[in-house]
């Protein structure tokens, strides 16, 4: 596995991944925060880091659980997204700290500094799973716990499939090793590293109410932006998804895309 664990590194635009973490704001079915909020027990005064935060979501989420005495630092490798994220934690007066940082790089703490470390949908982009998990428990005090969610290999199966069938090609084995990477390769880890690991899916659809919506969706994804070097390609790409979309929701009311995702917890 070792020599593999650099081959699935990627990144994507601020830019796309704000549009859908946007959709999935609008149109989910579920609320993950719910979720999530059972699986962990945030306390007051601890101090937390989020890989990976983004726009602050997450960082808006916990701040509202701690007390004066609590602390978040989020980091993540989109400035745009940062900036966002800097005006949610002032607006809501949550105490928190922003990094641009990778994850694959080290990061200027002491030992045994945190309390809690979470990664939400961003963990899997890595370079090196190994030396982040190292990382991590490193960072984590003593009893510190992990909180990792990402998607399972069944996360939209059938909208990839229907993309294939657009496309008239397989799935690149490259993205379905992407999918995949939480339960390849970091459940192992977890489970070799850590302590007390538990493993919980959360199933969620996202209804696009109009094609408009599921294109702008679908063409912010990396499955579509890989699915040819072609500008009037892609543009048949999703001419045709158009079409596909627009039969379903006539006959349904709704497109549907079924989200299913891991919440990993585990002790140092």
């Amino acid at each position: 596995m070792n020599k593999d664990l650099e081959r699935w590194g990627y990144k994507e635009s601020g830019k796309n991944l704000n549009s859908r973490i946007t959709t999935h704001k609008n149109f989910a079915e579920k609320d993950i925060d719910a979720w999530v909020s059972k699986l962990i027990n945030i306390r007051g005064g601890e101090k937390i880091l989020d890989l990976g935060c983004g726009d602050g979501k997450q960082v808006l989420a916990f701040g509202k659980q701690l007390d004066r005495s609590g602390e978040i630092v989020g980091c993540d490798i989109s400035k745009e997204l940062l900036k966002k994220a800097k005006v949610t934690a002032r607006e809501n007066k949550i105490n928190a700290t922003f990094l641009l940082q990778s994850m694959d790089r080290p990061f200027a703490y002491e030992d045994e500094e945190f309390d809690l470390i979470s990664s939400f949908f961003s963990i899997y982009y890595v370079k090196n799973p190994i030396k982040v998990i190292f990382e991590i428990k490193r960072l984590l005090k003593k009893g510190g716990r992990l909180f990792i969610v990402g998607p399972t290999p069944n996360n939209a199966k059938a909208f990839w499939n229907l993309h294939s069938k657009i496309v008239n090609k397989k799935i690149p084995q490259i993205a379905l090793s992407r999918r995949a990477r939480i339960h390849d390769i970091f459940i192992p880890l977890i489970k070799k590293y850590f302590k007390n690991v538990k493993i919980s899916i959360f199933k969620n659809a996202i209804h696009f109410p109009n094609s408009e919506e599921l294109i702008k969706y679908y063409s912010s994804s990396l499955l579509f932006e890989e699915s040819s070097r072609s500008d009037k390609k892609k543009e048949f790409f999703l001419d045709n998804m158009k079409k596909e979309v627009e039969k379903t929701i006539k006959r349904n009311g709704v497109f549907d895309i079924m989200k299913e995702v891991y919440g990993i917890s585990a002790y140092k």
